[in-house]
C-alpha cells in the first residue's frame, strides 16, 4: 500500500473511531472529557505521534500544538492534518527539553507517553514550566494494576518499552515533587472484557491488524467498562493535575 492510500485508511478511522486501537478510544473519550477544550485555548499535545488527539481536540476549536520526537510522526501528523482539513502545530521536540517558552499553555495533554519516558520526573518539570498560571494538566499512563501475569506484564513491558507503571499514589507523588497537584484521577481499562482484549493483543503482538480491527468493537468495551467496570484498578490511569502559581 503506498503512502497515500496508507494517510487515506488512517484518515477513515480517525473520521469513524478517532483513534487507531480500542484502548486509546476509550481512554481519549475520558481525556477529552477532563480537558473540555474551549475556542481561543491554547493547548500542547506532549508525545503526540501520528496526530490524532492532537486533532480531536483542534476540531473543537482549541488552538493545538504537537510535539513529538519522532520526526516520522511529526510528519504523519501534518499530512492528517492537512487531509482533514483541522489547523494544528506540529514540532520535533523532547518532552525533556520542551521547545515552548515559560506559561506559553493554558493547558496539556500527555496520552500513553509519560511511562515510557526514562527521565519522567524531568518531564513533568517541563509540563509545568510551559503551563500558566491556573493551567491545566491531562494525562494517561500505564498501570497495570489488574489481575495479570508477571510474565504477561513482563512482555508487555519488554514489547511497548515502558519505564514506570503507575499508581495513583505513584502518579500523585510524581506529580507533587514537579510542583503539580493532582486534582482528580481514575482508572480505566477495568472491565474482565477489555482484560480479556489486551491479554490477548499482548500474547499475540505479532497480529498487528488485531489491534485494529479490534477497534471496532470499541461501542462494545464502552459497555462493559460502564456495566462491569472495578474502580480501584486498571490497565490506564487518568490524572489531572494544576499549576498553581
Amino acid at each position: 500500500m503506498n503512502q497515500a492510500l496508507k494517510d487515506r485508511f488512517r484518515y477513515f478511522l480517525f473520521r469513524i473511531l478517532g483513534a487507531s486501537a480500542f484502548a486509546r478510544w476509550l481512554e481519549w473519550r475520558k481525556l477529552l472529557k477532563w480537558l473540555s477544550p474551549q475556542k481561543g485555548e491554547r493547548i500542547l499535545d506532549i508525545a503526540c505521534g501520528a496526530g490524532e488527539l492532537s486533532l480531536r481536540i483542534a476540531a473543537k476549536g482549541a488552538g493545538v500544538y504537537g510535539v513529538d520526537l519522532s520526526a516520522e510522526g511529526i510528519s504523519s501528523a501534518r499530512r492528517l492534518a492537512n487531509i482533514a482539513g483541522l489547523k494544528a502545530e506540529f514540532t520535533v521536540g523532547d518532552a525533556e527539553n520542551l521547545p515552548y517558552p515559560d506559561g506559553f499553555f493554558d493547558n496539556l495533554v500527555c496520552s500513553s507517553s509519560l511511562e515510557h519516558f526514562t527521565n519522567d520526573a524531568q518531564s513533568l518539570s517541563e509540563m509545568k514550566r510551559v503551563l500558566k498560571p491556573g493551567g491545566r494538566a491531562v494525562l494517561t499512563v500505564d498501570s497495570f494494576t489488574c489481575p495479570i501475569t508477571p510474565a504477561l506484564k513482563e512482555r508487555h513491558r519488554k514489547m511497548c518499552a515502558v519505564e514506570h507503571y503507575y499508581t495513583r499514589e505513584d502518579m500523585a507523588a510524581a506529580l507533587k515533587t514537579a510542583g503539580l497537584t493532582m486534582s482528580r484521577s481514575e482508572y480505566l481499562l477495568t472491565s474482565g472484557l477489555t482484560s480479556f482484549f489486551i491479554k490477548f493483543w499482548i500474547k499475540h503482538s505479532r497480529w498487528n491488524n488485531l489491534f485494529i480491527l479490534i477497534a471496532f468493537l470499541s461501542p462494545l468495551m464502552l459497555l462493559s467498562e460502564n456495566l462491569s467496570g472495578i474502580k480501584d484498578r486498571g490497565y490506564t490511569l487518568i490524572a489531572e493535575a494544576g499549576k498553581n502559581s
